[in-house]
C-alpha cells in the first residue's frame, strides 16, 4: 500500500508544478528544488520535481526523482523503491537499498524513440479517424448519387449474403493475383492503378448497400429515408470495424461482400445482353 502512495505521490508533486511543499520531517518531503537528506536524518517518503537529491540519511519508503539526478551516500538507507526519471543516479559503495531501483534517462535515442514511437501513434489515431469519419460519409453521399439504383445490391445481400461473401472472396484472390503480375512491367502499373480504383468504387457500393441492409435490421426502419438508413447502418459498421482485432476481419468481410455483388451485377449485366 506504502508504494502506491508512493507512486500516487509523484502525480501530486508534477500537479504542484513550481510550488514547494514540506510536510513533517518524520513523514515525507516533496520538492520541487535540489533537496538534500543529511546523514542522520529519517523520512518516510522523498519525491523530487525539476531537481537534484542527495541522500545521506534514512528513507523509510520511496525515493523519487523526476527530472533530475539522485545522489545515495555511503551512509545512505532506502527501505523501499528508487525512481529516477530524466536524470541518473550516483550510488557510493555502503549505501544500502532494500528494494528495486529504476532509472529511465532521457538521452537523444531515447528521445529520438520516444518521439517517433508518439508521431506513429499519432499518425495511426489520425488515420483511424480519417477513416471511421469515410466510412460514415461515403454511404450516405452514395445515396445522394446514385439514389434508386441500390436497390437491386440491397436485394442482393437479402438473398444470398454468404454466397456474396465466398465470391467477394475469391475474386479478392484474382484481384491481388492479377495486381501482382502487371506491377512487374512498368506498363502495367497504370493498369494496376485503375484496377484498384475500380475495387475502391465497388466497396463503397457495396458499404452502402450493406449499411442500408444493416439499417432494415432495426425496428421502425421503414419510417427511415434511404439516406438515414444507409447513415444508421454506417455508425454500426464503423463501430464494428474499431472493434480490435476483430476490427480488421469485419473490414475484409465488408471489402468480399462488396466484391461479390459486384461480381454477380456484372455478370446479371453480361447475361442480359447476351
Amino acid at each position: 500500500m506504502k508504494k502506491l502512495l508512493s507512486v500516487f505521490s509523484i502525480v501530486i508533486a508534477i500537479v504542484l508544478g513550481t510550488h514547494s511543499v514540506v510536510f513533517a520531517a518524520n513523514e515525507g518531503l516533496f520538492m520541487h528544488q535540489d533537496t538534500v537528506i543529511p546523514a542522520g536524518q529519517t523520512v518516510e517518503n522523498v519525491i523530487v520535481t525539476g531537481g537534484n537529491a542527495e541522500i545521506y540519511g534514512h528513507v523509510r519508503d520511496a525515493v523519487i526523482v523526476f527530472n533530475g539526478d539522485l545522489t545515495l551516500g555511503k551512509s545512505a538507507q532506502v527501505g523501499g523503491i528508487v525512481v529516477v526519471i530524466g536524470g541518473k543516479i550516483s550510488q557510493e559503495t555502503g549505501a544500502q537499498l532494500q528494494e528495486y531501483v529504476l532509472n529511465i534517462a532521457f538521452d537523444n535515442a531515447v528521445k529520438n524513440s520516444l518521439f517517433i514511437a508518439g508521431g506513429s501513434l499519432l499518425g495511426i489515431w489520425f488515420i483511424q479517424i480519417v477513416l471511421s469519419l469515410l466510412l460514415i460519409l461515403l454511404p450516405v453521399l452514395t445515396v445522394y448519387v446514385v439514389k434508386h439504383r441500390l436497390h437491386p445490391f440491397v436485394a442482393q445481400i437479402r438473398h444470398s449474403l454468404i454466397q456474396l461473401l465466398m465470391i467477394g472472396f475469391v475474386a479478392s484472390l484474382m484481384v491481388s493475383a492479377i495486381s501482382i503480375l502487371l506491377s512487374i512491367t512498368v506498363i502495367g502499373i497504370p493498369f494496376v492503378v485503375l484496377l484498384l480504383l475500380l475495387v475502391l468504387l465497388f466497396f463503397v457500393i457495396g458499404l452502402t448497400a450493406i449499411s442500408i441492409r444493416i439499417a432494415e435490421w432495426m425496428p421502425n426502419n421503414s419510417q427511415m429515408d434511404t439516406w438515414l438508413q444507409a447513415f444508421t447502418g454506417a455508425l454500426i459498421v464503423m463501430a464494428a470495424v474499431n472493434i480490435p482485432l476483430l476490427g480488421g476481419f469485419v473490414f475484409l468481410c465488408l471489402l468480399w461482400v462488396s466484391l461479390g455483388i459486384m461480381v454477380v451485377w456484372v455478370k446479371e449485366k453480361i447475361q442480359k445482353k447476351g
